[in-house]
């Protein structure tokens, strides 16, 4: 039986990536390029980002993830049984990055889900300490990388934004170049970086899980304080932004990723208020039941539109463009998964992974 608070999540998780993602859909390598001075819409939509958006929705998505390790163990007793799909994720994962968009998630969530699988035994303050030890370790080694990087802002009519321009792909040929070049760079930090903080975070939601937040929310105190960490910090990433030094600002992208948990931590409890007969509700769960078809599909049409169909809109689109290329794709995906869900049972890449993670799992058994 289907849990509807864990569904809707993935339906919010799934929804809110893309609020942030359709920048790097157009320009991985930059994301949004502003114009010197930014027009005040600009600026409006950056510190909203900032303060109700960044991180949160992955950080919430990779926490469902390891709520859904916790459930399939349950039903298993057995955590080698989970092995094949997620080997199948990686698979997915590395298709997805080689071929359609560098900034996948589910290659590093399937390595990540592997190690947790060795966790799903463990006590719960173990769970709690292991979480937030690699997440704050993963914070400090992004802000030491970014430190190495070059610190400098770059703007819309700068001679460094349009070299990135002149690289952007816009046939398949180039698509796949680009993507392997800069997939491949993502790999590499996949062993020092990004699998450990994904690891903590899910190990995170396999606590909360079990604790039973997903269904019931957060206690009082620990609703408070974490209203309060996440308000603290989000404060002191706008003031980094508005007025840090270009080399202050990379410890503004370790403070997000602990930010994005405690964020992601409220949108769970928020998500508790709703009423589960609701027409939102409803929607937001058929999206959920999606959410590996949905992500790719974002990518996949957004990719396609910037590169091959408005490929000038990388230099022509500002903040609110954007936001309206979303909010479009959000309720197209609102529209669309309802009914599609009144004649199928579940989405193709869902069927696809429970299809050939159960052949792959047969095969091992055979053998």
């Amino acid at each position: 039986m289907r849990i509807i608070q864990l569904d809707r999540l993935r339906g919010i998780a799934v929804l809110g990536l893309l609020f942030l993602n359709v920048y790097y859909f157009a320009l991985l390598e930059t994301g949004y390029v502003a114009l010197s001075p930014a027009n005040v819409s600009d600026k409006i939509i950056e510190y909203i980002n900032i303060l109700l958006l960044d991180g949160r929705f992955r950080s919430l998505f990779c926490m469902l993830f390891g709520a859904a390790l916790v459930i399939q163990y349950e039903k298993s007793k057995d955590a080698i049984s989970l092995k094949p799909r997620l080997k199948c994720l990686i698979v997915i994962g590395l298709l997805h990055g080689f071929l359609i968009w560098p900034g996948d998630i589910l290659l590093s969530y399937g390595l990540a889900g592997l190690l947790a699988l060795g966790y799903l035994q463990r006590s719960q303050a173990t769970l709690l300490f292991h979480g937030f030890a690699m997440l704050l370790v993963s914070s400090a080694l992004l802000v030491v990388f970014m430190q190495l990087g070059d610190s400098e802002t770059i703007y819309r009519q700068s001679s460094e934004f349009h070299s990135v321009i002149s690289r952007a792909p816009t046939d398949l040929i180039s698509l796949i170049m680009h993507n392997a070049s800069m997939f491949g760079i993502m790999i590499l930090m996949l062993p020092v970086l990004t699998v450990w903080n994904s690891l903590g975070v899910m190990l995170i939601g396999v606590y909360c899980y079990r604790q039973q937040v997903f269904s019931h929310g957060l206690a009082k105190p620990h609703l408070f304080q974490v209203i309060l960490a996440v308000s603290m910090m989000s404060l002191a990433s706008v003031i980094l932004l508005c007025f840090a030094p270009a080399q202050l600002l990379a410890f503004n992208d370790g403070l997000v990723w602990v930010n994005a948990v405690f964020g992601a931590l409220l949108i769970t409890h928020i998500n508790t208020w709703i009423s589960p007969t609701s027409k939102l509700s409803q929607w937001l769960s058929a999206v959920g039941k999606l959410a590996l078809t949905c992500y790719l599909m974002q990518s996949f049409v957004l990719v396609s539109y910037f590169t091959w169909i408005a490929p000038d809109t990388r230099l022509t689109f500002n903040r609110v463009d954007y936001l309206q290329v979303a909010l479009v794709g959000v309720g197209l995906q609102l529209i669309l998964a309802p009914m599609y869900l009144k004649y199928f049972k579940q989405g193709p890449f869902e069927w696809l992974l429970r299809k050939y993670s159960r052949s792959t799992s047969n095969k091992a058994q055979a053998y």
